[in-house]
Order: C-alpha cells, then sequence, then structure tokens
C-alpha cells in the first residue's frame, strides 16, 4: 500500500514507485506484488525489490500471478511490433526496450542472427532461463551474449561477473545498420555491442553533411560519419579513446575513401579539442555524442560541468554558418538542462544559433509518456 497522497504519480501512468512512498510490511518478500493506494483502491500489480530505492516497477496489465505467461506474451509482442520489422539494409535492432515493452530491466538487441542480452532487475534474473527459452524459440538466433557488466545490476543486488555467451559468439559482428555495413566488438564490446538509438537521427541529419568537412567526436565505430559519408561528405575525422573502436571505424568508412577523406586520432576529446581550438581549427559540422556524464543524481552537477566543457570546446571548432549536433545519452540530464547548457555556451562564446533539428531515441526504442526518465537521448542540431 502507498502512503497517502504517493498515488498521484502512478495514477497517472508513471511506472516507479520509491521505496519512501509506500507502507510496507518487513514480511513482503521480494517477488510480484499488488500495488494499492492508501484508500484501498488497487493501482497495479508491479516487480518488488525491499532493498533498493527503486522498490516497485509497475507492469503493463492488470492482476496475474503467473510470470511465466506474462514474460511470453510481453516477449511476443516487443518481437513483433511494426517498428522491429527488418527493413531493406537494415538487420540491426532494439528488440526488447525494459519499461517501454512492459519488460522492466530486461533490454534485448538483435544483430542479424545474434542477440545480445541485458538483465537489471531481480525478477528477471530469476527468469533469465525462461526469457532465453522464449527468445531462442521465437528467433532461433545462432548465438547470445549475456551482458552481466550493467552498473544497474550492482543497485539491484545482482552479480556483474564475466558475460556469458550461448551459441557462437564471435569476437566481432559485421551488419548492416541503415543501409551502411558497421563492424564492431560484439564478444566484448560496450554495452549491447553497437548503439542503435542513433539510427533515426543520423538518418534525419546526415542528408546535411553533403559535402562538408565534419568531426566525429567519440566516435566509436563511426556511425554517424558512415552516415555522413554515404551521402557525400567531403572528410571526417574520427576521435577516441579505443583502439579496437577506430580499427572498426577505419574498416566501415573504407567503402567511401575514394570520395571522402578517412582519418582518425585515438585521444582524449577533451585534451585534442583544447589543442585544435588553440590553433584555430575549425569544421562545417561537429557532432558530439558523448558517452553518459551523469552516472547518479548525487553527481548531476559534475555530469552538467562535463557536457558545458564538451560544449563550449565543440562550439568553438563550428565555422560561422556550421552545424553543432549535440547529444546526450544521461537520462538525468533533462532537455531543458541542455538547451541551458547550449545557451550559456553560446553567449559565452557571443554566438548565435537556429535550432534545425531535435531528436530522441529511434522508434524501435518506445518510451513511457507519463515517464519523462525513459526519454533519455536527445538530440539537436543548430546552425551557428
Amino acid at each position: 500500500m502507498l502512503r497517502k497522497g504517493e498515488d498521484r504519480r502512478v495514477r497517472s501512468g508513471h511506472l516507479w514507485i520509491f521505496s519512501n512512498e509506500v507502507e510496507r510490511p518487513e514480511s513482503v518478500p521480494a517477488g510480484l506484488v499488488d500495488v494499492y493506494g492508501n484508500g484501498g483502491s488497487y493501482l497495479g500489480t508491479g516487480m518488488y525489490n525491499p532493498h533498493t530505492l527503486l522498490a516497485v516497477r509497475l507492469l503493463r496489465h492488470g492482476r496475474f500471478r503467473d510470470f511465466r505467461e506474462y514474460l511470453e506474451e510481453q516477449i511476443e509482442e516487443a518481437v513483433r511490433l511494426p517498428v522491429r520489422r527488418s527493413h531493406e539494409g537494415d538487420a540491426a535492432f532494439r528488440l526488447i526496450h525494459s519499461e517501454g515493452d512492459g519488460l522492466p530491466g530486461l533490454i534485448v538487441d538483435r544483430f542479424s542472427h545474434w542477440l545480445s542480452v541485458q538483465i537489471t532487475t531481480q525478477l528477471m534474473e530469476e527468469h533469465r532461463k525462461t526469457i532465453l527459452e522464449i527468445l531462442g524459440r521465437l528467433l532461433s538466433p545462432k548465438g547470445i551474449r549475456i551482458d552481466n557488466s550493467v552498473s544497474a545490476r550492482v543497485t539491484e543486488g545482482l552479480s556483474t561477473d564475466q558475460n556469458e555467451f550461448l551459441g557462437d559468439v564471435p569476437p566481432m559482428l559485421n551488419v548492416p545498420v541503415s543501409g551502411v555495413k558497421m563492424r564492431f566488438p560484439f564478444r566484448d564490446g560496450q554495452k549491447t555491442g553497437l548503439f542503435l538509438d542513433q539510427k533515426d537521427n543520423v538518418r534525419a541529419l546526415a542528408k546535411f553533411f553533403s559535402g562538408q568537412r565534419l568531426l566525429d567526436a567519440f566516435c566509436y565505430v563511426g556511425g554517424w560519419s558512415a552516415g555522413a559519408a554515404m551521402e557525400g561528405a567531403a572528410s571526417v575525422v574520427g576521435l577516441d579513446s579505443s583502439e579496437v573502436a577506430l580499427e572498426c571505424y577505419e574498416e566501415n568508412l573504407s567503402p567511401y575513401a575514394s570520395r571522402t577523406s578517412v582519418s582518425t586520432v585515438r585521444t582524449d576529446f577533451f585534451d585534442w579539442a583544447t589543442e585544435a581550438v588553440r590553433r584555430k581549427e575549425e569544421y562545417d559540422v561537429v557532432v558530439l555524442d558523448p558517452p553518459a556524464f551523469i552516472k547518479s543524481r548525487k553527481k548531476k552537477e559534475e555530469g552538467l560541468k562535463g557536457y558545458y566543457t564538451a560544449n563550449e570546446l565543440a562550439v568553438s571548432l563550428v565555422r560561422p554558418g556550421g552545424i553543432l549536433v549535440s547529444c546526450s545519452c544521461s537520462a538525468l540530464l533533462e532537455w531543458e538542462d541542455l538547451f541551458g547548457i547550449l545557451r550559456n555556451v553560446l553567449r559565452k562564446k557571443k554566438r548565435t544559433a537556429r535550432l534545425i533539428y531535435q531528436g530522441r531515441a529511434a522508434a524501435d526504442h518506445p518510451r513511457v509518456l507519463a515517464m519523462p526518465e525513459t526519454d533519455y537521448l536527445k538530440c539537436v542540431a543548430l546552425i551557428l
């Protein structure tokens, strides 16, 4: 039962209930629970973990006790969503997106005949075998990589042992993404192996990069650069600190080398950009797509400073009339935070800007409308 006055957010469609909102008897074990308002009205059924701040994650349907049946229905529904149907030139999709698919703590990406799985909640972990059985039956993958290194597992009291592998899980994969063949580290890659949430944003913006000189900061294996090169960019420069990522970047860009100048720099963006600004380098387009700088609410101020500094350097590298693409994948960075950072940077640099694009995670990453926390990816493009 929720404490008095704590049911408003849930009644509006929000799916999270925090421990300080619950009147909970100590005898309630972890697992499925029915949730009631202070007046006794039923609010939903959810996954309960008594040892976490985020105590209950509500599920999509009403009362039930057969969690396996729920998993069967939700996984099958998620896999069959129209936004996840195979399209020409695309073999990479997010198949299951946690709360967005009614499956809190379960992420599944599909890369052609392979799956990458993350499980970050206690109840999903308890049903790991069932989840893998369902995925195997529905999709018949050649191999499944199970990423146990996600920091969210620690919060739920789960182990972060070495990753697990089922079937044939090669070190590298090479799959088409939006018409571009992308090679990336799979067996030991970052997160699920490849970042698919920017697909729609790359498609929307790459057409503006024809004939342009592009700097791709935090480039990883080159998703933004490949999109730009496919549209006829004059040159692309990829910056990243990972040698393996840059090797993949060069291979992914090689089909376009005859018409687009391709170069890479293994470096820390902040150090390199500081020197580049001092040298008065400029680019037609700068894409700033860093990792999440805000890992927790306690470190939000520190993360905001990181975004400010990164955007200040990026703005300084964009020629007058050029384009800045600024992104954040920090769920704790709100849209107004990003716009506030950009306004302050532009004021300091005495630059003006026009907003030409505002994008979110790709359509195969559905969001819960009443949960701004699920609207984690922000992408804006400005003409400076």
